[in-house]
């Protein structure tokens, strides 16, 4: 039970940051970048928390899977790449779409090395 609700508030401090970072630094022309660096950071801390604290404690998760799991979002994503297609930016589109997937991974990865203390 104590996992379910560190993971509930954790999800809830996360929607609201990633709010008001939306509100503080909106998105200006074509390019989402404001979700693009929410995503992009995100990856990073949540890879380096799961590496650092691999026992999943009510704290970890509420950290993780809840402040992180609701900070960062798919969905937003995913209709920003749609609605950038749909406006015929096709190049925007795909530079969103790679740089949000490959930068998520160089992050994640990059997190992760930073939990383990290497650098290879």
């Amino acid at each position: 039970m104590k996992s379910f609700l560190a993971v509930g508030i954790g999800g809830f401090l996360g929607a609201i940051s990633r709010y008001s970072l939306s509100l503080f630094f909106p998105n200006t022309g074509s390019f989402p970048v404001t979700t693009l660096c929410i995503n992009i950071i995100g990856c990073f801390f949540l890879a380096w928390l799961f590496t650092a604290f691999p026992k999943r404690s009510p704290i970890v998760l509420g950290i993780g899977t809840g402040f992180f799991g609701a900070f960062t979002t798919f969905s937003t994503f995913s209709l920003e790449t749609l609605l950038l297609l749909q406006d015929h930016q096709w190049i925007q589109a795909l530079l969103y779409g790679l740089i949000s997937v490959v930068g998520g991974l160089i992050c994640a990865w990059l997190g992760h090395k930073l939990a383990k203390g290497r650098f290879e």
